[in-house]
Formats: structure tokens, C-alpha cells, sequence
């Protein structure tokens, strides 16, 4: 499959702009679009804002994707941009499921129009998480695809939602879509509520004198894989 361009919703995140550099780099020939909200802050790709394309959109704007996906054609699609904070979940559930379920399927239904009409036909990456997983049984580890899911927030849930609705595009209308669950992940440019970037933030304040020289941390007894982005 030659690819001439790429999309990534989510550009201005942490996942998001580490893959934007990552195809530039190794793939000089690839166009990069991204796409962004009017008030995306831009500090994570400030330095590559002269090589990539910034689509002004919403996954909640189905009008807004149409154009985008119409225009621009991209011949793969990571779909990264979602609600991902687990907390703020279980305080704005609705918001939650409207930007990680109905924005995914606005996405979807867009293409399945655009390939009725004129055979437009990309593949489309679903970032998924091992959130769906849930509440794992120690006898089922470690978790394989197989796993029963047992979502245990909101978040967990709209994932679910995500992860079920790109499959069911695939078996009724065969739009290309591959879903990942990405297990926690971490690296620079990881916002500061989660752990190792709190962590790491807490531990420079106290070295700066900022910071009485006391880390306060969560729950620790829970257990993680983590993986890394970006360089160290």
C-alpha cells in the first residue's frame, strides 16, 4: 500500500505530536495533516508547525469532518484525539462518551459515506486502551485480547464503546479499521495529572526549593506495565 498521506486526530497531544515527528522523520515523503480544535494549544508541535497541515475541526462536527476527509483524502487515519483523563470521566461521563463514542462514529459513518460515493477507502487506526479490561482477576494474568471486559469507569466505558463501534464498521461495511489497547504509557510531554509526569514535576520543585521535600502520590498498590514515548 503506498502512502502519500497521513491524518492524526489528536496532533497536538502527547501521543499525537511524538507520531507526527516519528513520520517525518522516517518517512519524508508522507504528508502530515492533523486535526485540531480552534483553541488546540500548539506547544507540543511548535516545532514541526511549518511541516504538517492543521485541519480546524471537531469529532462532534460531522460537517466538519466531512470537509476535512473529503479535501484531504488522507490514505491512513490515526485516530488518537479522545477524552483520556480517567478522573475527569466519572465527573463529565456524557462529555466523555460524546467525544470518545459519538465523535469515533461520526468519524466512521463519514468514510462509509465518502467509499459509498466515490470508493474513498483508507485504513483507519482506533486507539483503544487496556481500560476496557477493567477489573482483571489475578488468575488472568497476563491479559490477553481474549480477556472478559469489565470496564470500571466512564472512560472505560466510552472506550468500549470506541473499540466495539470500529468493529462493527468493519463486519457491516467493511471500513478498514485496526484497534489497539494501548496499556499506560508515559514519556516527555505526558500531562502533569498523571502519575510519572506528577511524580517527575514534584520531584524538580523540590529540587528547585519549591517544594517541601515530601512526594505525595495515590493509590501505590495498584500495578502497571508501562511503556515509553518519545526519547528520554
Amino acid at each position: 500500500m503506498k502512502v502519500n498521506k497521513v491524518l492524526i486526530t489528536g496532533i497536538t497531544g502527547f501521543v499525537g505530536s511524538h507520531l507526527a515527528e516519528y513520520i517525518l522523520r522516517e518517512h519524508p515523503g508522507v504528508e502530515v495533516f492533523g486535526l485540531v480544535r480552534w483553541r488546540s494549544p500548539k506547544d507540543n508541535i511548535i516545532g514541526i508547525l511549518d511541516k504538517v497541515k492543521l485541519c480546524y475541526g471537531d469529532l462532534t462536527d460531522r460537517a466538519s469532518l466531512m470537509k476535512i476527509l473529503r479535501d484531504n483524502k488522507p490514505d491512513i487515519i490515526f485516530h488518537l484525539a479522545a477524552q483520556s483523563y480517567v478522573d475527569f470521566s466519572f465527573l463529565a461521563p456524557i462529555a466523555t462518551l460524546e467525544s470518545n463514542v459519538l465523535g469515533t462514529t461520526n468519524m466512521l459513518d463519514v468514510i462509509r459515506e465518502l467509499k459509498m460515493l466515490d470508493g474513498y477507502d483508507p485504513v483507519i487506526h482506533i486507539c483503544s486502551s487496556s481500560e476496557v479490561y477493567g477489573q482483571v482477576r489475578e488468575d488472568e494474568v497476563p491479559i490477553n485480547e481474549n480477556n472478559p471486559l469489565r470496564p470500571a469507569s466512564p472512560y472505560a466505558v466510552s472506550k468500549v464503546g470506541e473499540d466495539m463501534i470500529a468493529l462493527q464498521y468493519w463486519l457491516s461495511w467493511k471500513i478498514k479499521t485496526i484497534r489497539t489497547r494501548m496499556f499506560t504509557h508515559t514519556g516527555p510531554r505526558r500531562g502533569e495529572v498523571f502519575v510519572t509526569s506528577n511524580f517527575a514535576k514534584q520531584v524538580a520543585a523540590i529540587e528547585a526549593g519549591k517544594q517541601p521535600p515530601v512526594i505525595k502520590v495515590g493509590n501505590l498498590e495498584s500495578v502497571r506495565t508501562f511503556s515509553t514515548s518519545g526519547t528520554p
